[in-house]
Parts: C-alpha cells; sequence; structure tokens
C-alpha cells in the first residue's frame, strides 16, 4: 500500500515540475500571462526545480526501499537506525570533509528519530503538526468555496475535512489506553486528506481540462478562450491548479512532505509486531538496522520517564478530543449555511463562500430577451441587486435593445471579463465607467455585434482602464472614431483588436497607443500609418481592408503581418507568417 503511495505521489511533482520547466515560450504561457494566471514565466523554472526536488525526494526514498530488500533478500517496509554515532577512532581516520558529513548526517538523522513514531514525545508533535495541517487545510476549503462553482469538489473535501477532524476525537476516545494503535490511524486518517488535499484536487482538474486539451498543439483550442462558462471556470479553477503564490507553493510542499512522513511512520507501524509497546524499548546506535516486514527489534524506542509521559499524553488526548471535534463542526455548519443560499436564474456559475448571506455569483449573465426586458438602468439595478456584488468574476450582458449599464457595476471589484453581446448602448455614463479603482482585476473587454450612439464610445469607457486589461476586442460594432485621447488612458502593450467596426481611416490616438497585438481587420481602410511600427507591436492583422500596400519605412524588426480574412487585397512585401496560436476567431 504505501510503495503504491510513493509511486502515485512521485511522479505527480516531477510531472508538474517537467510541465514547469517547459511552459516558458509556449502559447498556453502566453494565455495564462494575459489572465494573469500563476507568478509569470519569470518564475516558472523556480517553481519547477521545487517540483522536481519533492519528486526526487520520493524517487529516492522507494530506491532505497528496494535496494535494503535486495540485500535482505525480503520485503523490506522500513529502514532507519542507519547512521551510527561518529567514534574518536573514525574521527581520526577519515579526513575533516568526512568528519564534518557525518556529524551533519547524524544530526539530522538523529532529530529525525526525536520526531518518528516511537519518540515518547510524538502525540505531542502529531498535535502541533495536525494543528498546523488543520489550519492549511481548512483555509483551502476556504479559497475553493469562493473560487470552485463545481459543488461536487467541494463537497467531497468538506466532507473529508470534517470526517478527519471527528476521526481524531473518535480515535483519541476509543484507543487512549493504546498508543500504537491510536497513532496508527490518525496518521492513516491524516495521510488520506494529504493526499487529497496535495494530488487529489490537482488530479481531478487535471481530468477535467485534459479532456479539452490539444496535445498536437500543445494548447487548448483558441475558441475555448471566448467561451463564457468555460473561461471562467478557467480562471477560477487555475488558481487551484496552478502555483498561484509562493504561499501557494509552500503549502503544497508541506502537505506533499507530510504525506511522505506519514507513509514512513506507517511502514514503520506495520512492522511493529502486535503487543509490543513502543516505550519500553532502547535504541542502539552502534549497528545499522533494516526492519523487514513484520519484524523489529524491541530495543527502537526512547526510554524516557513514565510518569511524565503519561500525563503529557493524557492533556493531550483531552484537548485533541474538544479541539477536533468542535473544529469539524464549525467547518461542517459553515458549508451548510452556505449550501442552503439558494441561487438566481442570472447565475449562471454559483460559487458558496462561507460566510456569504447572498447568492454569490461566479458568472452573471444578464440577458434581455430571455428576461423581457429592455435594459434600462433601473431594471439591471434591480436584477443585480439580489446578490453580492463583490463575487463576480465574468459578466455578460446580452440581447438588450437598450442598455444603459447602472452603477452598481462599480462594485464588481473582483471582476476579470465583461462583455457586451447583440445589443445597443444606449448610455454608459461616467458614474458607472470601467476604472483601476473599482475595477484593479479586469483582463478582458469585449463588445461583439453592439451598437453605440452616433457611432462613439461611450463615456464608461473614456476613462483611466485597469492597468490589468490585458485583452480589448470590438467585434462588428459600427465605432467610427476614438477619443484624441485615449492613448493616455487605455493600458498600453495590449491586445486590441477592431474588427469590422467603420473605422475609414486609422485613429491617431491608436497609432500613438503601441499595442501588443493589433487587428484592424475588416474596416474600410485604405492606408495604415507609420507610427504603428515604432512601438513594440508584434502582430498586426489587416484582412479585409482596402490597404495595398504598406509603409516602405517599417523598422526591420516586425514580426507578424497577416491576413486571415481572404478579401484583402494586400500583396507585398516581407514573407507572410501566420502563426495559429495567434489566429482570432471570425465573428
Amino acid at each position: 500500500m504505501e510503495t503504491k503511495g510513493d509511486v502515485l505521489q512521485g511522479p505527480n511533482p516531477a510531472n508538474i515540475g517537467w510541465g514547469y520547466w517547459n511552459l516558458p515560450g509556449t502559447s498556453m504561457d502566453l494565455w495564462l500571462y494575459f489572465y494573469d494566471l500563476g507568478l509569470g514565466t519569470d518564475n516558472e523554472h523556480t517553481i519547477a526545480l521545487f517540483h522536481g526536488c519533492l519528486g526526487a525526494i520520493h524517487f529516492i526514498y522507494l530506491v532505497w526501499m528496494i535496494g535494503w530488500s535486495l540485500k535482505k533478500r525480503m520485503f523490506v517496509l522500513a529502514v532507519y537506525n542507519v547512521l551510527t554515532r561518529p567514534s574518536p577512532r573514525q574521527n581520526k581516520r577519515g579526513g575533516r570533509l568526512k568528519n564534518y558529513v557525518n556529524w551533519i548526517s547524524y544530526a539530522v538523522f538523529s532529530l529525525n528519530r526525536l520526531f518518528s513514531v516511537d519518540s515518547p514525545y510524538f502525540d505531542l508533535v502529531l498535535f502541533c503538526r495536525e494543528v498546523i495541517e488543520t489550519t492549511l487545510q481548512t483555509q483551502q476549503a476556504y479559497r475553493m468555496s469562493l473560487l470552485l462553482p463545481r459543488t461536487q469538489l467541494n463537497q467531497g473535501y468538506i466532507a473529508l475535512l470534517v470526517l478527519n477532524c471527528w476521526s481524531t476525537a473518535l480515535v483519541h476516545s476509543i484507543f487512549h489506553k493504546n498508543p500504537t494503535v491510536r497513532r496508527f490511524y490518525i496518521i492513516v486518517c491524516d495521510c488520506m486528506l494529504d493526499l487529497v488535499t496535495s494530488v487529489g484536487i490537482s488530479t481531478v482538474l487535471m481530468y477535467i481540462y485534459s479532456r479539452d486539451f490539444n496535445l498536437e498543439c500543445n494548447e487548448f483550442p483558441l475558441y475555448k478562450w471566448y467561451e463564457d462558462i468555460w473561461v471562467i471556470h478557467a480562471i477560477s479553477e487555475f488558481q487551484l491548479l496552478l502555483v498561484y503564490t509562493w504561499s501557494d507553493l509552500a503549502m503544497r510542499m508541506i502537505f506533499s512532505l507530510s504525506m511522505l512522513s506519514n507513509m514512513n511512520n506507517m511502514r514503520k507501524f506495520l512492522t511493529v509486531k502486535r503487543g509490543l509497546n513502543l516505550f519500553n524499548t532502547q535504541i542502539f546506535h552502534n549497528r545499522i538496522t533494516a526492519v523487514p516486514a513484520g519484524k523489529v527489534s524491541k530495543s527502537s524506542a526512547i526510554s524516557v520517564p513514565k510518569r511524565r509521559v503519561e500525563l503529557l499524553l493524557s492533556a493531550e488526548s483531552r484537548l485533541t478530543h474538544v479541539l477536533f471535534f468542535v473544529w469539524g463542526t464549525v467547518v461542517l455548519v459553515l458549508h451548510l449555511h452556505a449550501e442552503s443560499i439558494s441561487g438566481l436564474p442570472q447565475c449562471r456559475m454559483q460559487v458558496k463562500p462561507w460566510f456569504s448571506t447572498q447568492p454569490s455569483c461566479s458568472l452573471l449573465v444578464s440577458d434581455c430577451y430571455e428576461s423581457n426586458l429592455t435594459g434600462i438602468a433601473d431594471e439591471i439595478t434591480a436584477q443585480w441587486n439580489d446578490f453580492d456584488p463583490k463575487t463576480p468574476a465574468g459578466v455578460t450582458i446580452r440581447q438588450c435593445p437598450e442598455i444603459e449599464v447602472p452603477t452598481i457595476l462599480t462594485q464588481f471589484t473582483r471582476l476579470r471579463v465583461l462583455k457586451f453581446y447583440n445589443s445597443t448602448i444606449k448610455s454608459w455614463g461616467k458614474s458607472a465607467a470601467i476604472s483601476n479603482v473599482h475595477h484593479p482585476n479586469l483582463i478582458m473587454l469585449f463588445l461583439v455585434r453592439v451598437n453605440m450612439t452616433d457611432g462613439k464610445l461611450p463615456l464608461g469607457l473614456q476613462g483611466k482602464l485597469p492597468h490589468s486589461l490585458s485583452d480589448i476586442e470590438f467585434c462588428v460594432t459600427n465605432l467610427r472614431t476614438l477619443p484624441d485621447d485615449i492613448d493616455l488612458k487605455w493600458p498600453q502593450f495590449a491586445s486590441v483588436y477592431f474588427e469590422a467596426c467603420n473605422f475609414t481611416e486609422v485613429p491617431p490616438p491608436l497609432a500613438r497607443l503601441a499595442p501588443y497585438n493589433l487587428s484592424l481587420a475588416l474596416n474600410p481602410i485604405s492606408q495604415i500609418p507609420a507610427r504603428i511600427f515604432d512601438g513594440d507591436i508584434r502582430y498586426l492583422n489587416v484582412g479585409g481592408t482596402k490597404i495595398t500596400e504598406l509603409p516602405q519605412d517599417i523598422r526591420s524588426s516586425f514580426a507578424w503581418i497577416t491576413r486571415t480574412y481572404p478579401s484583402s487585397g494586400i500583396g507585398l512585401i516581407r514573407s507572410w507568417k501566420v502563426p495559429s496560436s495567434l489566429t482570432r476567431p471570425q465573428f
């Protein structure tokens, strides 16, 4: 059982490390950058090294077990007491460096014995570790309630967390007179939850997303990033699947190493004969000990004053009964309270935060046709007042003949994606404007098949947009021009798409904006200013336009010019290169 655990856990961090190591430079890495998921390209090799070291630890321990099994010609579960205390004679014979290595190794393994299962302080150490791990697991459960719309995953993890808390109290109550059995069952329960926390959740999520992943192109299909439900799932769940912060990486290391420690202790328990008292044995430091399955020396534990140990264990046991039973009950009550809050029809994806008193929407869809609304501000406000405004990650407004964007939009502080589809924007004032103050996390802004008053940009988009906004797309709109100061208010180096709009010329502020990617496809423009190429633009789409030639003095380092749309009359200059990872869907 434990050997399989090493095989299961070992490749997982190794595979994750391999994936992180090869991630930089891929189109998948580009999408993660756009959506601000993970720690960024600069840190991906560091994350890979951490996971690689973790996988190496499991692999080395497995090889160590196999080696001792071959040496003893029987299956060896646990290997310990391998190093002896360096003697003065050894110090004289060995070199200085060798002596240092021997003493350091002996100190490390001695410390390991102090906290091992046969230590008299094991119950106290286990109690402290249980408190720390349960705190981290409770924090993980709370994050899942905030991020995961998949109720089955939330419910399964909460059930395991509560059962682990209650089983700890139950095991202490039933086996309080038998420390060996008590320790074994507590470690088994703890190991199961560590397995789910460090491997189980990410494995389930990876399986879910693997069905959409294109192995040939090593990326998700492009259209998936434009699907409302899929992209909100990805934005939320990739925060659990990927290493999102350094503290998140530290927590993953703690759970994985804790599981390795638990497996090691379980192996030692399996070598203990029935009825053996771990407190009446002594450790011999003068020989190497390899413990086969079913065999153990009666001198494998530390002798300590019995009275002091009994008092310490008694106090720890009583505290454990109360603490973990109450802990599990509180977690269960918070979860049931969150589950009792009913959903709303406009919430296409709903999360269940523990302390929320209102419905919480992860994806809000206001469909005027389905809801029989015209789109005036009072109607939209009444619909949006029914849930917690701080929870939506995505908002989609569609099929509204006269949409008036309400002021309540400024309360959506966690908004990541904002879409308008097949609607007419009647008014979008400054009081409901998109801004860095109210929407610091916004990364995508889509307006598809949208009409605007007089073909002008609404006031709500003329202010200083969030610095995080990396993807701005206007597709099939009546937009004719842009304000002159838009280059001072919109984020630079973003992906900007004005496709199938009514531009007869490239707006001057757009040339000064210096976007990283720019698409002017299907606009009736015949010239493109040379200034567009002065910045760091890397991708330009002019397909379906009247452009027949490009400026002759553009810089030679310009990377991609493409004509996605066949109606372009352009046939000039340098070699055409159309990277499949940058091709956009046609609307």
